[in-house]
């Protein structure tokens, strides 16, 4: 079985603006044809919003580093001991995988912060190794209490060729800690969790300049070491 009871499910929902609305709530049963969950909370406001019977969403589901997405409509409210919202679903059959694209990854030292999406842990900033459109490589802090699987939002300052700074927002899953066998340094690396090629292009921009700027240093010691061969 896929969805597992107690953890994350994002339902993502567009408006009359044709704006994607995003929200985050917990699996609390799993049936052959529905689902209950707890009270969605939108991750911009931190608030409970209402939702209407019949409300379509795109739901996302992440489990052993792979992403899935389906379909669900909410049915009606459960009235418990805990307030519960009862959920469409066609079956794990009908859950898609996202297939993830191989991205470039450079070396680069970038500032990051790293917040938990369910307050699982303190926030904390950090370093990057290496980063690229698919994920990051980060220098993890002593203090840092993060574990495999936890989902995170990143905030990454990315440099640019004059000097000032852009700074993005992305979502993201803890899929490995492992200390580094040459500086002894606890390292995370996190996916992201995202598939809009729009909130990438930062990142793969920033990839590409890198790679531009490496081949141009490159260049120039080539030529330098040829020209004092020629001497």
């Amino acid at each position: 079985m896929k969805l597992k009871i107690g953890e994350t499910l994002i339902l993502d929902q567009k408006d009359n603006q044709n704006q994607t609305k995003r929200y985050r709530c917990k699996i609390a049963e799993v049936k052959e044809n529905a689902l209950m969950i707890d009270y969605p909370i939108d991750e911009e406001t931190g608030k409970t919003p209402l939702f209407i019977n019949g409300a379509v969403f795109t739901a996302e589901y992440v489990i052993d580093k792979q992403v899935y997405r389906f379909q669900t409509t909410f049915v009606h409210r459960i009235a418990s001991q805990v307030p519960l919202m009862l959920m469409s679903f066609d079956g794990e059959d009908k859950m898609i995988g996202i297939q993830r694209r191989n991205f470039v990854r450079v070396e680069a030292s970038v500032d990051i912060a790293i917040h938990s999406s369910q307050s699982a842990f303190q926030p904390f900033t950090a370093l990057t190794s290496d980063i690229g459109g698919g994920g990051v490589l980060i220098l993890l802090p002593e203090q840092a209490e993060i574990e495999e699987n936890d989902t995170v939002d990143v905030w990454i300052s990315l440099p640019n060729n004059i000097g000032a700074y852009q700074y993005i927002k992305m979502r993201g899953v803890i899929v490995r800690i492992f200390t580094d066998k040459l500086t002894s340094g606890k390292r995370a690396s996190i996916q992201f969790v995202t598939d809009s090629d729009r909130e990438r292009q930062p990142i793969i921009r920033f990839c590409f300049e890198k790679q531009l700027e490496s081949r141009k240093k490159l260049l120039e010691l080539e030529s330098h070491k040829h020209f004092r061969s020629g001497k």
